[in-house]
């Protein structure tokens, strides 16, 4: 069976065709503003030349994220909490747990056994944009994504860890006076991280380790570092974390 699965987030939308629970096909484009739609049908149909198939070859295309509501042609629509958890006990069915951390949105879920969810957290206010103000940061010191990946080394000085906009500000301050690119990185991703980690701690059943990471940040090697030594355990890593969404997402579409 022919499955899609789109993941329309604050910065990139995501697409995957499965077949038989392998990935087939998968394309990333950015998000747009107006043009969502338009972005939506292009990322779909960059999925589906990739897997060498026809639109309709599909039997069902659900839609996830912030702009789930923007794709006309998703048969339906499921929440990032559910596409999160779908995802990681598709990809490690023995998780216990999942965070999610992309550009706006980091959620917290303890999976559970006789229902998939057994409690989830969401980002507060002050706990929103993280992707986004370390992405944006990287290319105000002129660094590259996999530059920024690797900023777990010495750092700057303190950066405030609860509130995005008090960062910013933060890290300028830092740049203002002369610290180095890769330093107020490293001091910016362990803010990040911290903040990220008061989501988990929202949880009042936390999973007991066994844990699967996703979403964009997941691919930052230095923030996913960081993360783990503020929740004192290891994640368990999937392979292109960023379009776990969408892979939740396809998954949705099916009925048990």
């Amino acid at each position: 069976m022919l499955i899609a699965g789109i993941d329309m987030g604050i910065e990139n939308t995501k697409a995957v065709i499965m077949k038989d629970g392998g990935i087939i096909g998968r394309s990333i484009v950015s998000t747009g503003g107006i043009d969502r739609p338009e972005q939506a049908r292009r990322v779909y149909d960059e999925a589906l030349n990739a897997a060498g198939i026809d639109a309709g070859d599909i039997k069902n295309v659900t839609a996830t994220g912030k702009g789930k509501y923007d794709i006309p042609f998703a048969s339906g629509v499921v929440s990032e909490t559910i596409a999160a958890s779908r995802a990681a006990r598709f990809y490690f069915p023995e998780a216990s747990g999942v965070m999610s951390v992309g550009a706006d949105e980091t959620i917290a879920v303890t999976l559970g056994d006789e229902r998939l969810i057994r409690e989830y957290a969401l980002n507060q206010k002050c706990a929103a944009g993280i992707g986004t103000f370390l992405k944006y940061l990287a290319m105000r010191l002129e660094l590259t994504e996999t530059q920024a990946g690797n900023c777990d080394g010495p750092d700057a000085g303190a950066i405030n860890e609860g509130c995005v906009v008090f960062s910013e500000l933060d890290a300028l301050s830092l740049l203002n006076n002369g610290a180095p690119g890769e330093a107020i990185m490293s001091s910016a991703i362990k803010a990040a991280a911290a903040r990220a980690a008061t989501v988990y701690n929202d949880l009042t059943i936390p999973p007991a380790g066994r844990v699967v990471i996703m979403g964009g940040l997941a691919k930052n090697r230095a923030f996913a570092g960081a993360l783990e030594k503020y929740l004192t355990f290891e994640f368990l890593n999937c392979e292109n974390p960023e379009y776990c969404g969408a892979v939740g997402a396809a998954l949705s579409g099916v009925k048990d």
